[in-house]
């Protein structure tokens, strides 16, 4: 509901607007009641002092509760919000103008009194003597005696009970309900315009993602338009701007790598396609040819040509496999694999070849150890056959190549080591790239340069990568991991 940007921010501004405006209404009605205040002391500060001069016997300092409750009670018809209270000089209360059951206090606190007869700055709240724990605004004279003896203070509570109850009836009156209908009314026709502008602010932000969005789905075709509003600020028109030049250099390069390899798919697939129906036929003439050699004048030209057009076919089918490979066409299917007894059939199956080039071939398993990945066993075997035969091929009579496997932190490492001639320093960043064949290969056929290109491919199928490490005369390196079966 709060996703938006428009919407956050009028909730945002709304909470904050609703903060400041209780704020202020509690500010304004604090700072009006204490100017309330002080103006009523500042204006009734002599009142008890009056009062004890209309007294004669305040004036002789005699406290009499029965000749003081005619005196209040004439006061009180004066004014209904004072409430007048006698005390000793400890504060103890001695008589009042209010009902007996009403007072809840026995004693006042002197202190504010003390602070009143000093002169301090108003307003001072001192007890009230009906509600116990609350204060309010008074007016307060000391009583002496003729000889200047301290006998006690009239105390005067200023805005008493009865003000206090016509507060609360002021308040459930029907117009202040209606003020308070009002001012709610306000707040929420200020909150609905606030996330009206706020909506039409973010507006050019919203048309900005809209446009990004199908700019996306257009698969990089639809150049977002530049819409400039009477609210778009300089900023939204700025980004706009810097948006479309994106998407412009965008849309370039995503048609040039596009083109690029539709380009290089649609060469590979044509030279197997062209290659593979005249090879297929050769295949089939020369191999007649063979079955009838003994009426042939040159056998050993027809085997050669043969075995030409077998490598032939091995290099449109290395073709085949690698376009497919870079085009993603290739589906994998993950189990879990005995890695030894995979690699033993690998050299197994390359022995003949092997036997030829007059190489050994080894497989070493670490701590005699038979670790089980998980790979496509396929693509695994295909790993294996083009690195072993790419040693074969870079190592020379009466060499080793040794087929090495370890573990190693919850993982499989298997290298390939060769004593071969090495690869030159400048040539190793271009092994891996398809039909670059190396200067030091012993052999001449044509498919050198795609298998350790496929190689590449297949590995990364397996989130894997290809290493090599080589000096020159002292052999080559491959290496690449697999994870451990669980």
């Amino acid at each position: 509901m709060f996703n938006s940007l428009a919407a956050r921010l009028s909730l945002l501004f709304g909470l904050l607007f609703l903060l400041f405006s209780a704020f202020a209404f509690n500010w304004y009605v604090s700072s009006s009641q204490t100017f309330s205040h002080e103006v009523k002391q500042q204006l009734h500060h002599e009142l008890a002092h009056h009062l004890i001069h209309d007294s004669l016997d305040l004036q002789n300092g005699i406290i009499n509760k029965a000749d003081l409750k005619q005196v209040f009670h004439t006061q009180m018809l004066l004014g209904p919000e004072w409430e007048f209270y006698a005390t000793d000089a400890n504060g103890n209360i001695l008589a009042y103008s209010a009902p007996d059951d009403v007072v809840k206090l026995k004693q006042i606190d002197l202190a504010p009194i003390k602070l009143f007869l000093a002169g301090q700055q108003y307003p001072i709240y001192g007890s009230d003597p009906r509600t116990p724990g609350k204060s309010k605004i008074f007016s307060a004279a000391p009583i002496y005696t003729p000889q200047g003896d301290l006998t006690g203070y009239l105390y005067v509570v200023i805005g008493g009970q009865k003000f206090t109850g016509l507060v609360d009836i002021l308040s459930a009156s029907q117009v202040l309900q209606n003020s308070l209908i009002i001012l709610l009314l306000s707040l929420l026709f200020a909150a609905i315009v606030l996330a009206l502008i706020i909506h039409i602010v973010s507006r050019p932000v919203r048309q900005v993602s809209q446009q990004l969005h199908s700019f996306v789905d257009s698969r990089f075709s639809q150049l977002p338009q530049q819409q400039k509003h009477w609210f778009s600020s300089d900023e939204i028109v700025l980004l706009q701007q810097d948006i479309q030049l994106a998407a412009a250099h965008i849309q370039q390069q995503f048609s040039q790598i596009k083109s690029t390899e539709q380009l290089r798919t649609e060469l590979l697939s044509h030279i197997s396609h062209d290659f593979r129906t005249p090879l297929t036929a050769l295949n089939g003439y020369l191999e007649t040819w063979l079955i009838a050699k003994e009426q042939q004048k040159s056998p050993l030209l027809i085997e050669s040509a043969h075995k030409n057009a077998q490598q032939l076919g091995q290099l449109v089918e290395a073709l085949f496999e690698l376009a497919r490979l870079e085009n993603g066409d290739i589906k994998t299917h993950f189990e879990n694999i005995n890695l030894v007894e995979l690699a033993l059939d690998v050299v197994q199956r390359l022995s003949f070849q092997a036997q030829q080039a007059k190489v050994k071939i080894n497989v070493i398993a670490a701590d005699n150890s038979s670790p089980m990945v998980i790979a496509d066993i396929a693509k695994l075997e295909r790993i294996l056959v083009n690195l072993i035969e790419n040693a074969i091929r870079h190592t020379p009579e009466n060499g080793n190549i040794d087929v090495v496997i370890q573990v190693k932190s919850e993982q499989s490492i298997i290298k390939i080591i060769d004593s071969g001639v090495g690869i030159p320093d400048h040539e190793l960043e271009h092994i891996f790239q398809a039909k670059y064949k190396a200067s030091n290969s012993k052999s001449q056929q044509l498919n050198a340069g795609l298998g350790l290109a496929i190689v590449n491919h297949l590995l990364k199928l397996h989130n894997s990568e290809i290493k090599v490490a080589s000096k020159p005369q002292h052999g080559s390196e491959f290496s690449f991991a697999l994870p451990l079966a669980q």
